[in-house]
């Protein structure tokens, strides 16, 4: 179980509002335990990624992506994209901005906790405006004013939050295999006949089991892994490494979704190096054991996620 953290500022300012709902305890009860979570329209995420961390509206929720505009709340800055919210209706306690005008995709596998959920009223408020439609404020919610000057905090801010949110859409994703060139095939079939596995298995010095992944291309090779494979068969680097399947899309949905983010950056912190590689040795680990499966239904990808993060802790443990 990990619990929710919540930024120092956004505590003060919680405290300072007498709005306790950015505790951790309210938010878990709110919006129920980090894997539980669901993505959903009006939701207001904090998203980060390196040094960017901004909080969005999610105004549309794809598969691996959502639609969302910035929101602020200090220090008070907006121009005549944004809509003002009153501390009253949100959870923030005080004013916030939000900048409609900025409306931008961002993939889910930045948003790492929910803070807040606003009505269909804000929200399709929000939307018109960000689809440059005309319409009235909601209540609560007042129209922005456009800076007097080039000088104005506004100015400097909201080129900040361009840059912020170019960072996050930068944020490196798992290659799918909607998305990708075919494969040449699986070791197995490159190496063609009968592959001798006591020579791989020694080469590789794994057990028998993920040395048969690796012939199927189901598992994730390591760069000591495709060195070893090289030497030991002949081929090139560049061949071996072309022998590992793309992950299926809707197995990288699962990985990417901000619900098994608290656990990657616990793996990344852990050994696996950074989130990126955590997530990619989590979802070729799920890929394996579905891989030994029987059967013609659709794998729960959750359910071997949570199966092989399971595994891998105790393995770490031992």
């Amino acid at each position: 179980m990990h619990e929710w953290e919540v930024p120092e500022h956004l505590l003060r300012l919680a405290a300072q509002a007498a709005k306790p709902d950015l505790q951790p305890a309210r938010l878990r009860e709110r919006f129920g335990a980090a894997e539980q979570v669901r993505i959903e329209e009006g939701q207001v995420w904090r998203a980060r990624w390196n040094s960017a961390v901004v909080l969005v509206l999610v105004l549309d929720v794809g598969d691996r992506d959502v639609w969302a505009v910035p929101v602020t709340l200090d220090p008070p800055a907006e121009d005549e994209s944004c809509l003002v919210l009153d501390g009253r209706r949100s959870v923030f306690g005080v004013d916030v901005t939000v900048w409609a005008g900025m409306a931008q995709t961002v993939p889910v596998r930045v948003l790492d906790q929910v803070l807040d959920a606003w009505d269909s009223d804000l929200v399709g408020c929000t939307r018109a405006v960000a689809q440059g439609r005309p319409g009235d404020p909601a209540v609560g919610m007042r129209a922005g004013s456009a800076p007097a000057s080039l000088f104005e905090d506004s100015v400097a801010l909201r080129a900040e939050l361009e840059d912020d949110l170019a960072e996050l859409q930068a944020a490196p994703g798992l290659a799918s295999a909607a998305g990708a060139s075919p494969a040449q095939g699986p070791l197995a079939v490159l190496l063609g006949g009968r592959p001798d596995i006591a020579q791989l298995t020694k080469a590789l010095g794994k057990p028998q089991s993920q040395v048969m992944a690796i012939l199927r291309g189901r598992r994730l090779l390591e760069p000591e892994d495709i060195a070893g494979l090289a030497r030991a068969t002949g081929l090139s680097q560049e061949q071996i490494a072309d022998t590992v399947q793309p992950l299926p899309e809707d197995l990288v949905e699962a990985v990417e979704h901000p619900r098994w983010r608290p656990v990657m950056t616990h793996l990344a912190k852990h050994g696996a190096g950074d989130e990126v590689q955590a997530r990619r040795q989590a979802g070729y680990g799920a890929f394996a054991l579905a891989a030994r499966e029987t059967g013609g239904s659709s794998p729960d990808w959750d359910a071997r996620l949570k199966q092989f993060l399971a595994s891998h802790g105790r393995q770490r443990e031992a």
